[in-house]
């Protein structure tokens, strides 16, 4: 009777092993796609780069001055598109190749 005792609990204690060892198992397969679906979703989603006046200045080749001439203190009629934080105006790279290729050629003493 004892050597059955035994011999069960043994089973018993297998079977725990055999299981906990494939719940951990599956666990980690699992946590490695998430990380592999979140490394690809980061790639695939990347930040829009903002620029700053003097920054915008340097990619247009123009100076801030001739910037500042575009842009209005309300955004609904500026003739460039930016966002204003603070005190600092902003411009998404997007948005001005986007801007540039709608308005087309746009002499600085027209506006």
């Amino acid at each position: 009777m004892k050597n059955n005792l035994i011999a069960t609990s043994i089973f018993s204690l297998a079977i725990a092993i055999v299981i906990g060892s494939w719940l951990i198992s599956s666990g980690l397969n699992n946590s490695r796609e998430q990380m592999v679906n979140e490394k690809s979703n980061k790639e695939t989603t990347r930040e829009e780069p903002l620029l700053t006046l003097s920054e915008l200045g340097d990619y247009l080749g123009i100076t801030e001055e001739e910037i500042k001439m575009f842009v209005s203190e309300d955004v609904t009629k500026s003739q460039i598109p930016y966002l204003k934080i603070g005190n600092e105006f902003y411009f998404s790279v997007k948005a001005i190749d986007r801007w540039l290729t709608e308005t087309g050629p746009v002499k600085v003493g027209q506006y």
